[in-house]
């Protein structure tokens, strides 16, 4: 969509007015970074907050431009409806994109910022979207045309985070502070932009086209269409004459007296007027809504020819019937969420769910008729492929507008056709979705080899947390072994396998080091460490770079064993073999993190090279059964192939569908709007997107349940 010049103008001229911002808010924000906190702080995050203001001060320039730079590219790109260079995730080596807890956390900082933000300045923002939906030429105020969001001025701060600091939790507590001083100025700069604009004469769009209820802001009503009989209990609500508003109220007769009338209609048999004007209804959405998208025009509606069909029966629940269906259809096709080539699709459908409604009781009675749930499917199944160039978008399309259109041509308009339609949807969206999984078999295969490295190496893990246990040894090299080195031996038995170098080299660097750890007081002993010293730390070091290991912790590592080496090399001073304590293994155990499974007792060796022994269910698939219907872990578990969902992913929202799981449910792959990408989402890192309520069905609120709502907001404002 082409962009208003008089909108580009006022984001430049707002975009323009950042530099001062960025520099007020680093002033502000070094100010309350030195504020006393007394007994809130630990030690150590005083350091972090001592570091971090001189940080600050040192980098308060690049900050500011960071920011400002970061800001107009992701407003700018927003406008357009395009990616900006922060949007594109950076690849692991092979090309696979993988998202860790730790990139989900900077998402949930970005998603807390941007919800700071918005909360303080909600009505300052509320009247400038008024304001800039009137810039961009909408009939209707929509948050879509103010590409001025909290949550890229949340992100733009991240950019300037991550230029003065390289501490994660730094860069947070950075993030956390700026914006709730970032949210005070852009409370008085969107009402100073107001201002300005209704100076210029700009007519708010809420003044012309939304009718505020006294006393402020209206909320949607609650009117839950999943109850049984729901949409029955509206249709009483319906008035059996033509209207040309909503110049009605929730009232009417029960739901028992409308169900009792509907089924004295079906018996006294069809009315041939009004079948009559349903067949030039559909001749006539037939002709304006050409077959593959042939059209730019608003689809006809119902709701145009309602007065027709209404004066066409004298029975009055059809003539409820249809002030209902024609109102939900209006709803259904303005729907923001609904792409608009598939608005004529939806369109088709109205005189066929017309004629089912007419003569099928069940439809008003519960939410999961055919016709309401093949309605969703083509709204939900259309949601995750919005660009225009999307080869899916486009494939979906051409299937949904053939489809509507074998329906219109049945002689039976009923449930039965439509539950046979769903059923063929059903088989197009499996088709497709192999289509997908075949498309993304290259990230399968990463994610399957990552999966049983994993798997693993928590084996792995296991065995040597047994081999350490009658070790006399520091708690670094414990944990080195336990977790970087388990780590090293999994990723060369994945990639060269169990016989081949590296990795049968790495194992005798494992049977070396833990005999080394031990060395018997004897001068053959002594003998034999020296002798095994240069190849042992030259694997040592081969397999820490193999895993990338930081060197901070190799440097410790090594250090930690020269000590022991130096020490064990001195006559007299070797090891004792004697037996530990109960207290001695007990406390040696809570020096590094023993896995939930006991291991068996295996000579290390043998277990390595009998790798068929090893248990290939992970700990995690073992876990106790939960009651609570909202757990994170429980809804991760439900989730299938096929699914689509809302989710908060590299910064912003987006919607995505599930390829893929993995056989223990560890990595998931996902298809986003871009054809072009699929995000790999490992399974911590997903059940901290579900914790923070950052990833949700994207069916939670169905199209049709949107629908009423807007139905029920237009009754409740009529006069």
């Amino acid at each position: 969509m082409p962009i208003s010049s008089k909108l580009q103008r006022f984001v430049e001229d707002e975009l323009g007015r950042s530099a001062a911002m960025a520099e007020r808010t680093v002033e502000l924000t070094s100010e309350q970074l030195q504020q006393p906190r007394e007994g809130m702080l630990s030690p150590a995050e005083r350091q972090h907050y001592f570091e971090l203001v001189q940080s600050l001060k040192r980098h308060a320039q690049p900050f500011q431009r960071e920011f400002c730079e970061a800001l107009g590219s992701l407003v700018r790109a927003d406008m357009h409806g395009l990616d900006s260079d922060y949007d594109k995730p950076t690849e692991a080596p092979g090309g696979l994109a993988l998202m860790d807890e730790a990139q989900v956390e900077v998402d949930i900082e970005l998603s807390g910022a941007a919800e700071l933000i918005r909360g303080q300045a909600e009505w300052e923002l509320r009247e400038l979207q008024t304001f800039t939906s009137t810039l961009a030429g909408q009939k209707h105020v929509s948050a879509e045309t103010n590409p001025l969001r909290p949550l890229a001025y949340a992100r733009a701060l991240w950019q300037g985070a991550c230029v003065v600091t390289a501490v994660p939790v730094q860069r947070a507590i950075l993030l956390r502070t700026a914006a709730g001083v970032l949210s005070g100025q852009l409370k008085a700069a969107w009402a100073a932009a107001c201002t300005r604009l209704e100076a210029q004469g700009v007519e708010p769009g809420i003044y012309r086209t939304v009718v505020l209820a006294p006393g402020g802001a209206v909320r949607a009503p609650s009117y839950d269409v999943t109850r049984p009989g729901a949409l029955e209990g509206l249709l009483s609500t319906m008035p059996d004459a033509p209207t040309a508003g909503f110049g009605v109220s929730i009232r009417g007769g029960p739901a028992g007296s409308t169900a009792t009338s509907r089924r004295g209609r079906a018996v006294a048999g069809p009315n041939p007027a009004f079948d009559q004007a349903l067949v030039q209804l559909e001749e006539l959405l037939r002709r304006a809504i050409p077959a593959h998208g042939g059209t730019t025009q608003a689809a006809p509606q119902l709701g145009e020819h309602r007065a027709t069909l209404m004066a066409s029966t004298p029975e009055t629940v059809d003539r409820q019937i249809v002030e209902l269906l024609s109102r939900l259809f209006e709803a259904v096709l303005a729907d923001a969420r609904l792409p608009a080539p598939f608005r004529p699709v939806m369109a088709r459908l109205q005189v066929s769910a017309l004629r089912v409604a007419l003569v099928d009781p069940g439809m008003l009675e519960t939410h999961e008729h055919p016709v309401w749930r093949l309605i969703n499917r083509i709204a939900i199944a259309a949601e995750t492929c919005t660009q225009p160039t999307d080869p899916r978008m486009a494939a979906l399309l051409a299937y949904c507008e053939t489809l509507v259109g074998d329906m219109a041509r049945s002689p039976v308009q009923d449930a039965l056709l439509y539950r046979q339609s769903l059923a063929r949807l059903d088989a197009f969206l499996a088709e497709q979705l192999r289509e997908q999984q075949l498309r993304a078999q290259g990230s399968i295969d990463a994610l399957v080899l990552a999966e049983r490295r994993d798997d693993m190496e928590r084996q792995l893990a296991q065995r040597l947390t047994e081999q350490m246990v009658p070790i006399r040894t520091s708690a670094t090299i414990r944990r080195f072994m336990t977790g970087a080195w388990a780590k090293v031996l999994a990723e060369a038995i994945t990639r060269f396998g169990e016989k081949d170098e590296p990795t049968s080299g790495y194992i005798k660097a494992t049977d070396d080091l833990l005999w080394s750890l031990r060395l018997p007081d004897h001068p053959q002993s002594r003998k034999r460490l020296l002798g095994l010293l240069p190849g042992l730390l030259q694997r040592l070091r081969a397999g820490m770079a193999q895993i990338a290991l930081p060197e901070a912790e190799q440097r410790a590592f090594l250090d930690e064993l020269l000590a022991v080496h130096t020490e064990a090399l001195r006559p007299g001073k070797g090891t004792d073999d004697a037996e530990l304590t109960p207290q001695q293994i007990v406390q040696r155990l809570r020096d590094e993190a023993v896995p939930d499974t006991p291991p068996s007792r295996q000579p290390f060796r043998d277990s390595l090279i009998d790798l068929s022994s090893m248990d290939t269910v992970p700990a995690e698939a073992m876990q106790s059964g939960s009651s609570a219907h909202d757990d994170p872990s429980r809804r991760i578990d439900s989730m299938a192939p096929g699914a689509r969902y809302q989710m908060f992913l590299h910064g912003r929202w987006t919607r995505v569908q599930l390829l893929w799981r993995s056989p223990h449910a560890q990595y998931f792959l996902f298809a986003g709007v871009d054809p072009n990408r699929t995000h790999s989402v490992t399974r911590r890192a997903l059940q901290r997107l579900s914790e923070e309520s950052l990833v949700k069905p994207l069916e939670d609120v169905s199209l049709i349940q949107r629908a009423v709502d807007g139905l029920m907001r237009k009754l409740t404002l009529a006069p």
